[in-house]
């Protein structure tokens, strides 16, 4: 019926995106940089364009420029940076990181910004987008939002939705794209409409006299012409020249060394990095190469791969004496290597240790899966060839990432290990089974469904579900795909099986139990059973959502209208405070407050709600139908109530076929409906402008939508054939019909037949 939260088994593990607080900073501007004025002024200039692109390749110092002129005093009063890395490729982890960064700016957008983006993430373009652009627009004064390493950013549902954002960029807010690709951008539109600023490789790479003053300052005096020689060699590419000066101090002979340089920028690149890995202590070298596998590491993530204790001292070394080590925040806690030296150490890691890599990788997916880095712990595991232990952290971590609204993420992982022996582990498949439900994939849900049901051990699984047997069951409980003596039948071999209060898998199964229970009627114990999910701490907030929500129909259908007010009302509290009003999956929540406002009198609050539930729900169709055959049923009745009959007859001829769907358990469903269908009928009879068809009327009007002709219909009520004629004539002009099959689609739209 709905995304879950995260189990309780990973709910005291580190918050998705952990290290989000070093993505939000740029790097700390050090006294070591060579100041470039010119591109300081250029930077400046470009940016009074509403886009900058600054591309280049790896090696440029387009990060470094861009920090130095946000520690210069031409610096924008108002910046949100935020660094990308590849698991950014996701709508919502993106455009978390991106809200996160303005609300820290002063742009604010959420109380839960990750709950509020997650929930919008079925349609970014309308739920999430205008409100960050509003927030930004609300901001006193420009705005500078800085994205570095933007071509990690490839997705065309990701480039849709920049595009988007850039063409509505309030005014005097300025973006600054940090790239060493062009992105897929109109860049082309924003050019002919003067809104882009490009700076180039062209623009990055050093001229001479730069060229000069970074060699004096790390003390190398080289003739003009070695200077001149050196910029032919590497085109004035500034990591290449960088990395000459660490190989040419302290030699006597610094002349000598540029005229043997030769080759293109990536093999000078090459070659001038191993220079400077020679050049270290054998310690130290080989705490370069082990570390180079991560993006990211600290003191004790690098003690654990491998198995030093030095590694604090290392990296204070580092950082006092290679520019290489980028810090990642203000404690000195996480860093990085510069990316270009980091790609030429794990090449050289490669080519020389190729039986350690595995190793390393298998060592630091063990320590990130330990401290809550599981993204990071999965792409290790699958690189360290570890399948089933990436399988195993999968299964274990879904929950909480689907929650944020990672659903891309999950599924990437579960494409992953499609191509590994991994693919068919249970831990696998019951995964891909949720997800499957989750997405509305009935007849994937049901295949693999179907292949886990051979699976007879009763083993608890890594999410903390108490077996297969009872994921599957809490899967078909939950969802009811399968009709209401299915869903019951699943609901309560769940709820047998999960009988721990204390973890969120007990909350699910009683959700489930409770919703089967309304459906098939039995009152009394959905009203039982649902407060043990709605009132428990372990419950996630979705679960909580459902569970009140149900309770509220439960309890108006017992007469309990008070206490049905609260429990819409305390669903609805939790929808705002995690911000997940544009979530299909809350539906029902709008569903149970739109009924209880009704049930109160405001009927016109009560529709407000109720067309908001519905445009809502139908989002995505292919999700559970129950909460949307609910909805129909109450929305029908209050339209009804509201003397909006044609609207009740359009809401109750769609409810129709979604009910036929199933044949069994459904007599508590077809008397609701009933009901709502007689109350529409009297409301057509009270119609002073509408004539009533006598029973009589109905009674043919039934038998023509069948095949038989007016004789036979007269035989089977005992009528001549010339009253059946006069009964027909009289159902046509009242209903305004001027043929059979037109007759019978009327007195369908009616709910007269």
């Amino acid at each position: 019926m709905s995304s879950l939260k995260r189990g309780s088994n990973t709910s005291r593990r580190r918050p998705v995106d952990s290290i989000l607080e070093a993505k939000l900073r740029p790097p700390l501007a050090r006294s070591g940089w060579l100041v470039r004025a010119r591109l300081l002024e250029e930077l400046q200039r470009a940016t009074e364009r509403a886009v900058t692109l600054v591309a280049a390749p790896a090696g440029y110092g387009k990060t470094t420029v861009v920090t130095q002129w946000l520690a210069s005093p031409s610096r924008p009063a108002i910046v949100a940076w935020i660094s990308l890395e590849a698991s950014d490729n996701d709508p919502v982890r993106l455009w978390t990181n991106i809200a996160t960064a303005l609300d820290r700016a002063g742009c604010v957008i959420a109380r839960d910004i990750a709950g509020f983006v997650a929930a919008g993430g079925q349609d970014m373009l309308v739920a999430v987008l205008p409100r960050v652009l509003d927030a930004i627009a609300a901001r006193s004064g420009s705005v500078t939002i800085v994205v570095d390493d933007f071509h990690l950013v490839r997705s065309a549902e990701c480039i849709e939705q920049i595009d988007f954002f850039i063409k509505h960029l309030p005014q005097q807010t300025r973006l600054v794209l940090i790239t060493r690709a062009d992105p897929r951008l109109r860049l082309g539109r924003m050019r002919a409409a003067g809104q882009l600023s490009e700076i180039r490789a062209d623009d990055l790479a050093f001229n001479a006299a730069e060229a000069a003053s970074l060699f004096l300052a790390d003390g190398v005096q080289l003739p003009d012409q070695a200077v001149s020689e050196l910029m032919n060699r590497t085109e004035g590419w500034p990591a290449g020249l960088y990395l000459a000066a660490l190989s040419l101090a302290g030699r006597s002979d610094p002349s000598e060394f540029v005229h043997y340089f030769s080759g293109n920028n990536r093999f000078v690149g090459d070659y001038l990095t191993e220079e400077v890995l020679s050049q270290q202590p054998g310690d130290v070298r080989q705490f370069i190469l082990d570390m180079s596998i991560v993006d990211r590491f600290s003191a004790p993530l690098c003690d654990y791969v491998n198995g030093e204790r030095q590694s604090a001292r290392i990296l204070r070394d580092l950082q006092h004496t290679n520019l290489f080590l980028i810090p990642l925040d203000a404690e000195g806690q996480w860093f990085r290597f510069h990316h270009l030296f980091g790609a030429v150490a794990r090449s050289t890691l490669e080519t020389e240790q190729p039986e350690r890599v595995a190793m390393l990788h298998s060592r630091a997916s063990d320590w990130l899966g330990e401290n809550g880095y599981l993204d990071a712990a999965i792409e290790h595991a699958m690189a360290a060839g570890r399948s089933d232990r990436a399988a195993s952290l999968v299964q274990a971590s879904w929950l909480p990432y689907f929650d944020a609204g990672l659903g891309t993420t999950v599924s990437g992982w579960l494409r992953a290990l499609g191509s590994s022996a991994a693919s068919q582990d249970t831990a696998t498949l019951v995964t891909a089974a949720w997800m499957a439900a989750l997405s509305g994939q009935k007849g994937e849900m049901d295949r693999l469904l179907a292949q886990l049901n051979s699976v007879t051990d009763g083993v608890a699984l890594p999410d903390g579900t108490r077996s297969v047997e009872s994921a599957v069951a809490l899967i078909r409980g939950l969802f009811g795909f399968g009709g209401p003596t299915e869903m019951l039948a699943s609901a309560q071999r769940a709820a047998e099986l999960e009988t721990d209060g204390s973890t969120p898998w007990y909350t699910v199964a009683n959700t489930a139990l409770g919703h089967a229970s309304y459906v098939i009627g039995d009152l009394d114990t959905a009203v039982r059973v649902l407060p043990r999910a709605a009132y428990s701490e372990a419950a996630p907030s979705l679960i909580r959502i459902l569970a009140l929500a149900t309770l509220a129909l439960t309890q108006a259908e017992l007469g309990q209208y008070d206490r049905s007010r609260r429990s819409a009302e305390e669903s609805i509290e939790v929808v705002e405070a995690r911000s997940l009003h544009a979530l299909p999956s809350v539906s029902l929540a709008f569903t149970a407050l739109g009924q209880s406002l009704a049930a109160s009198g405001q009927l016109v609050e009560a529709m407000a709600v109720l067309e908001q539930a519905l445009t809502l729900r139908r989002k995505n169709p292919g999700f559970s139908p129950w909460p949307l055959i609910h909805h129909l049923l109450v929305m029908g009745r209050v339209a009804i109530m509201s003397g909006e009959l044609p609207l009740a007859r359009e809401l109750l001829a769609d409810v129709v076929p979604l009910m036929r769907q199933h044949q069994h358990g459904m007599a508590a469903m077809v008397a609701r409906l009933e009901i709502v269908q007689k109350s529409l009928r009297e409301g057509h009879l009270e119609d002073p402008h509408t004539d009533a068809l006598t029973a009589r009327e109905i009674d043919v009007l039934r038998r023509l939508a069948g095949t038989l002709s007016l004789s036979e219909i007269a035989s089977d009520l005992y009528l001549s054939p010339n009253t059946v004629k006069t009964h027909t004539t009289a159902l046509y002009r009242k209903l305004g019909a001027r043929s059979r099959s037109e007759a019978v689609k009327i007195g369908r739209e009616r709910l007269l037949i």
